[in-house]
């Protein structure tokens, strides 16, 4: 079986201000710099096989905090995966990110330097410069098929185990989780708020249990399973008050399924990314 456990960064100073961040360089808080910390207590008694993470420094500082925390001899590590980078949002990195305005179009927004929350339905349009969530959907197809996958085959070729870590950011997250699954043919939403440095984890299981001979760009059959989901529990009494709460844990990134500006901003408060 091969396990993959996918962990949010912690807090950036984009958080902190409700920004859109995407690939911006921001680098962790002290509380960021903390949770990372704890994260990688809580998984050091995990046996990784490799860890992966986004260069971007608030995923990269996270995943050496979870690298430093292993016993030793260390697994190997990669921190250069560009594939699991956030989002792009182009340019509306590094501004606050609003309600849009009844009556006026996103066009017009953008030409007032105005980037409000997207729609679920809009998921072909993205900020001037920026991916789309279309655009981020591919990516993290292309991201399972050159990190994931290889595991995969591995496993199904030599019968063993293999459990690999990939620190990353939340909306990526939720779409290479998504493109694991589909691995096996099933599909996956998430279903709830991530905050920082929280975990999601995957279990793909090659079908009958025994080693097969597979070409190193072949999917087996597979079962994938999603097992946990936005786990949080090393973030416990930490810091002053726990976890942050509505726009500055979900930022940058933020896709809303909404039939108003009114629902859209609820939703936006209460939903992490």
């Amino acid at each position: 079986m091969l396990t993959v456990t996918l962990i949010r960064h912690g807090e950036s100073t984009h958080n902190v201000l409700a920004l859109w961040s995407g690939c911006t360089e921001c680098p962790l808080t002290e509380r960021g710099t903390q949770q990372a910390r704890a994260v990688g207590a809580y998984f050091a008694n995990t046996q990784f096989t490799k860890i992966y993470a986004s260069p971007l420094p608030r995923a990269r500082d996270t995943a050496q905090a979870v690298l430093d925390a292993q016993p030793t001899p260390k697994p190997p590590h990669d921190f250069t995966i560009a594939q699991i980078r956030e989002q792009s949002f182009g340019a509306a990195e590094e501004h606050q990110p609003c309600i849009r305005e009844p009556g006026k179009t996103l066009e017009a927004h953008f030409a007032e330097d105005i980037y409000p929350i997207l729609y679920e339905s809009e998921k072909h349009v993205a900020f001037p410069g920026g991916e789309s969530m279309e655009d981020l959907t591919r990516r993290a197809e292309r991201a399972v098929r050159e990190v994931v996958l290889p595991h995969v085959v591995n496993v199904a070729r030599s019968g063993r185990d293999e459990h690999i870590a990939l620190v990353s950011h939340g909306l990526c997250i939720s779409q290479v989780v998504s493109a694991i699954v589909r691995l096996g043919g099933g599909t996956w939403k998430r279903k709830g708020p991530m905050v920082n440095t929280a975990w999601v984890r995957v279990e793909v299981r090659i079908q009958g249990g025994v080693s097969v001979e597979v070409a190193d760009d072949e999917v087996p059959p597979v079962e994938v399973t999603v097992t946990e989901e936005g786990r949080a529990d090393h973030l416990e009494d930490l810091l002053d008050g726990g976890p942050l709460l509505g726009i500055k844990a979900i930022m940058g990134g933020g896709v809303v399924d909404a039939k108003s500006p009114n629902e859209a901003e609820t939703i936006a408060q209460t939903s992490a990314v």
